[in-house]
């Protein structure tokens, strides 16, 4: 996380899009607001001229739902999904990263983990860590039939217990759909 301020405002396809940057204008995001979720692309520098946002967002179709949402390039671009993948921010619990079906596979250990509700869990210390005694000590891989995902604790004075967060990953359900 990084100090930003609002650039930009516009509207694509009837959805608002926020565009920050970083106060030393090394980093800027852009930010579509959908209905029931958000959708953030990261630029390295300051945010892109407007016409190139809207070229951006006006190339995907976007389904916000309750559910989820779900994006794919516009048939007309004649863009194709290259790879897909997913980090998403829990406040006070931690990250989840969710690598894209076709590299899913790469990331799950070799023996067998522990049950959660959905799939399974494997546990491993996070890089540098020399002593691990707690939860933030460690990075988490989820297994799930049709997906896989890493999840971080969030570190620091934040109000979730370690069962709150315990709980939050056990309720924690990941699965790509075909198409």
């Amino acid at each position: 996380m990084v100090a930003a301020n609002p650039v930009d405002r516009l509207v694509v396809h009837g959805r608002e899009v926020v565009v920050s940057e970083s106060l030393d204008k090394h980093t800027s995001v852009a930010t579509l607001i959908g209905d029931y979720h958000e959708l953030m692309t990261v630029f390295g520098g300051p945010a892109p001229r407007r016409e190139k946002l809207v070229e951006l967002f006006s190339s995907l179709e976007i389904a916000d739902q309750v559910r989820g949402m779900a994006l794919r390039p516009r048939r007309e671009t004649l863009l194709g999904t290259m790879s897909e993948h997913i980090a998403i921010f829990a406040e006070g619990l931690g990250s989840l990263s969710i690598p894209g079906p076709g590299h899913a596979a790469g990331h799950q250990p070799r023996h067998q983990g522990a049950r959660t509700k959905f799939g399974e869990v494997w546990r491993s210390p996070l890089p540098g860590v020399a002593s691990a005694t707690q939860l933030t000590d460690y990075t988490y891989t989820l297994g799930f039939p049709s997906a896989m995902a890493e999840v971080v604790f969030a570190d620091g004075d934040d109000k979730a217990t370690d069962a709150d967060k315990l709980s939050w990953l056990e309720q924690i359900n990941i699965s790509w759909a075909a198409g």
